[in-house]
C-alpha cells in the first residue's frame, strides 16, 4: 500500500474516531461499541469536518495572563503542557502552539505555562495565600487526590461554563473518579500524557506468521481474544538458545514486567474499587469478586511463570525489539522506540477473561497528569473566566492535539498498519480509572502488582489481609470528600 493511500485511510479513521467520541457514553462505559455477545462491531461513516465549538460566551479578557502550572521534578512530569517556542514543522509541536495562539487571539489573553519541582507545596502555598498565581493545575493522580481531600481544589461541577459531558473530557475518568456528584480533576485532550502511559499489547507479526498462529487483530474483532487463547499462543514459541539456561537472551512468547502484567487483572474486568451507581460512591469490590479473582490469578500465574513462556522484568523491550518475544506488554509511549525494528509489529488490547465479558478493558499507569482548578476565594467573574478559558482550551485541544497525536505520532510514525490505529482507538476508549489504585488504600491498592509478581499466590489470604485496612482507608478518604462543601 503506498503512502498516499495509507495517509487517506488514516485521515478517514481519525474522522470516524472523532465522530464516535462525540457520542460518548456518559455512564462510564466509554466509546467502545459492542454486539450483544461482546464482540467489536463494524461501524461505517463518511469523513467530514468534526471540529467542535465550545458552548461559552464570546469574551474579551483584556490581556489577562492565564497561567497553567504543571508538575516538574524527577520522574514523570507535566512537560507536555509547556508552550512550544516556535513552529518547526513537527505536527504535534505545531498543533500545541497553534492551540495556545488561537485561544489567546480569540479571548484576548496571554497563556503562560510553567512547571514546579515542588508541586504540592506550590499549590498549597498559592491557594492558602489566595494569590491567584496560577489558574489551572496539571499534576499526577496521587498529588491531585491529596490536594482534593485537603480542600485545595474546586469541585469542577461548580465551575461555570464547564460542560463535562463533552467528548474532550474522558467520560470513563469522570465516572470512575467522581464521588456523590463531586469531581475535582479531569483527563482532557490538553495533554497527551494519558495516552502515552496507557497499557497496550504489541505483537510481532513475523513471528505470528512463522508459527502459523491466528492474527491477534482478527481475534479481537471476532471477540475471541481471551486469556486462554493468549496463553495457548505462547506455547511452543519459547526457545532456549543452547547455553543451557533460561535468561534474557532466549526467545519467549511473552515479555512483561510486574507493572504491565498487573493490567491482565484489569483486562479481565477486575478493579480494586467499583462504583455504587445508586449513591455514586466508590466501594471495595474484590471481596464480591473473589471467585473471579482466584480464577484470573491462576491463569495469570500459569502464563507468567510456567514452562518458560514469559520473560519477566529483565530487558523485555530489547527482547521484543530484537524479534525474541512474540508479545510485549508496555505503555503506548514505547511505540516510538520500534520505528527501526526489522520485524513488523501490531497493537491490540490486553485479552479478556473470556468471550462473555462485556468489553475489553485497560488502564493507565497512575502517573498520568490530570487537570484541576485551584480553590481560591473567587469572585464570580474570576471563576467564570477560568471556566471559559478551561473549556475553550479543552475544545481547541480536541480539534488540534488529538488528531496530531493520533495521526502524526501514533498512526503516521510509530505504527505500520491502519488497523493498528483502530486498535489504539479501541484501547483508548476501554480505559478504566480505579479509585482504589489512584488512592492510597494500603496493600489492597497494590494487590494486582503483588499477584503478578508471585508464582501460585495465596489469593484468599492476600485479599483478606488487604480488605480490612483498605476499607478503613477508603472510608477515611470518603469522609474527607463529604466534608467538602
Amino acid at each position: 500500500m503506498n503512502k498516499k493511500i495509507i495517509a487517506s485511510v488514516l485521515v478517514f479513521c481519525m474522522a470516524l474516531s472523532l465522530m464516535l467520541c462525540g457520542c460518548s457514553d456518559k455512564g462510564g462505559k466509554g466509546d467502545q461499541t459492542t454486539k450483544a455477545e461482546g464482540s467489536v462491531t463494524e461501524t461505517s461513516a463518511t469523513p467530514e469536518d468534526t471540529s467542535l465549538t465550545p458552548d461559552v460566551p464570546d469574551s474579551d479578557f483584556g490581556g489577562y495572563t492565564f497561567r497553567m502550572l504543571g508538575q516538574g521534578g524527577a520522574g514523570w512530569t507535566a512537560s507536555d503542557i509547556l508552550r512550544p517556542e516556535s513552529f518547526n514543522e513537527d505536527g504535534l509541536n505545531d498543533a500545541k502552539l497553534k492551540r495556545y495562539m488561537n485561544i489567546e487571539e480569540r479571548y484576548h489573553v496571554k497563556i503562560e505555562t510553567t512547571l514546579s519541582d515542588t508541586i504540592m507545596a506550590t499549590v498549597q502555598g498559592g491557594v492558602l495565600s489566595n494569590d491567584f498565581s496560577f489558574d489551572l493545575i496539571n499534576m499526577d493522580t496521587a498529588n491531585t487526590s491529596s490536594a482534593a481531600i485537603n480542600k485545595l481544589l474546586v469541585n469542577l461541577t461548580e465551575v461555570p461554563h464547564l460542560d463535562l459531558s463533552r467528548p474532550y473530557y474522558d467520560q470513563n475518568y469522570i465516572h470512575d473518579m467522581s464521588y456523590a456528584g463531586k469531581i475535582f480533576s479531569v483527563v482532557t485532550d490538553i495533554t497527551t500524557m494519558d495516552m502515552f502511559v496507557t497499557w497496550i499489547m504489541m505483537y510481532n507479526k513475523n513471528m505470528i506468521e512463522r508459527h502459523d498462529l491466528e492474527s491477534p487483530y482478527d481475534l479481537v474483532k471476532s471477540n475471541n481474544w481471551t486469556l486462554d487463547k493468549f496463553n495457548s499462543m505462547l506455547k511452543d514459541v519459547s526457545v532456549e538458545n543452547g547455553d543451557g539456561k533460561w535468561n534474557e537472551l532466549d526467545t519467549y512468547g511473552f515479555a512483561a514486567h510486574t507493572g504491565s502484567a498487573r493490567n491482565l487483572y484489569y483486562a479481565a474486568g477486575l478493579t480494586i474499587c467499583t462504583k455504587d451507581e445508586n449513591t455514586d460512591t466508590p466501594v471495595l469490590s474484590l471481596g464480591d469478586n473473589s471467585e473471579r479473582l482466584t480464577l484470573v490469578a491462576d491463569k495469570v500465574s500459569d502464563l507468567l511463570y510456567n514452562d518458560n513462556k514469559t520473560l519477566m522484568n529483565t530487558k523485555i523491550v530489547e527482547a521484543f525489539e530484537e524479534g525474541r518475544a512474540l508479545f510485549l506488554a508496555e505503555i503506548t509511549g514505547y511505540l516510538g522506540r520500534f520505528r527501526e525494528m526489522n520485524d513488523n509489529f501490531g497493537v491490540v488490547p490486553y485479552p479478556k477473561l473470556d468471550s462473555t465479558q462485556d468489553r475489553y478493558y485497560t488502564t493507565n499507569d497512575p502517573c498520568i497528569m490530570v487537570f484541576s482548578v485551584p480553590a481560591y476565594s473567587y469572585k464570580t467573574d474570576q471563576l467564570e473566566r477560568t471556566g471559559i478559558l478551561f473549556e475553550a482550551l479543552c475544545c481547541e485541544s480536541y480539534n488540534l492535539i488529538r488528531p496530531a497525536y493520533y495521526i502524526d505520532v501514533l498512526s503516521g510514525k510509530q505504527t505500520r498498519d491502519p488497523g493498528d490505529y483502530e486498535m489504539l482507538d479501541l484501547i483508548r476508549n476501554s480505559r478504566v480509572y480505579d479509585f482504589g489504585l489512584f488512592n492510597s488504600l494500603g496493600s489492597i491498592s497494590t494487590l494486582f502488582n503483588t499477584l503478578a509478581s508471585t508464582k501460585n499466590p495465596k489469593v484468599a489470604s492476600m485479599l483478606k489481609s488487604g480488605t480490612k485496612s483498605g476499607l478503613k482507608a477508603l472510608n477515611k478518604i470518603l469522609e474527607k470528600y463529604e466534608s467538602i462543601s
